[in-house]
């Protein structure tokens, strides 16, 4: 059985596990070597699933990967530019995950169905980026954690359109925190990232333009991220 070591791609298979489907379906977007979509099937966490990538080299690691384990017609290999050619079947569960929160966005934005999945999505760079374009398209970003990997911290969002509008505004807080929890380790250290990279940023306006609100705001958001952690 394959063994996930990394936490991100963990979080992604807890984070759809703990959703309370009872018949899941999953479309790894983006799978590489195929590890995430076999390890889902295996753990029982998923029936089935689509392995799907845009290279060629990356779906032959992944099919490799599926004869070794002995999932064929479990895990379907396809070669796809995002979910372009996914057919929709009875596909519960959508995972972006190892890209950057702008790929996301548009990989979701040209799919028609993807609102009536859930969204598994872990960005690597811009994942504020990714949390305002979900706010303003209605998305809910329902549960997110936070995973160091290596010297990063990332975040893994479990993400649903909401019908009815979403329950929250669209603040500071929302868009470089997210869900995440300050009580956790991780999730202390990944907002502690975001305020710095915030402050930084604030500085490096203020420093050409005293004058400049952008500059001010970005500050101020600073600081109300690190009086979520005490800091």
């Amino acid at each position: 059985m394959i063994k996930l070591e990394n936490k991100r791609l963990m979080a992604c298979a807890e984070l759809m596990e703990q959703d309370g489907s009872t018949r899941r379906c999953a479309a790894d977007i983006g799978t590489d070597h195929g590890y995430l979509a076999a390890y889902l099937v295996q753990s029982g966490i998923c029936e089935r699933a689509v392995a799907a990538d845009i290279n060629e080299m990356p779906l032959e690691s992944a099919k490799r990967t599926i004869a070794e384990q002995g999932l064929k017609g479990r895990v379907t290999p396809l070669l796809s530019d995002g979910l372009d050619s996914v057919p929709r079947g009875d596909i519960t569960h959508i995972i972006c995950a190892g890209m950057g929160g702008e790929l996301i966005a548009d990989i979701i934005s040209r799919c028609e169905w993807a609102r009536e999945c859930t969204l598994i999505l872990q960005p690597m760079t811009k994942p504020d980026e990714l949390r305002e374009w979900l706010y303003d398209h209605g998305f809910e970003v329902v549960r997110e954690l936070a995973r160091r990997d290596g010297r990063f911290v990332y975040s893994v969002m479990r993400v649903r359109f909401s019908e009815g509008g979403l329950p929250y505004p669209k603040d500071e807080m929302y868009i470089y925190s997210g869900a995440i929890d300050p009580d956790e380790e991780d999730g202390a250290e990944y907002i502690r990232i975001a305020a710095k990279r915030l402050k930084r940023a604030g500085e490096g306006i203020l420093s050409s333009d005293s004058g400049s609100q952008e500059g001010r705001r970005r500050l101020e958001a600073a600081g109300k991220l690190l009086a979520r952690i005490g800091g």
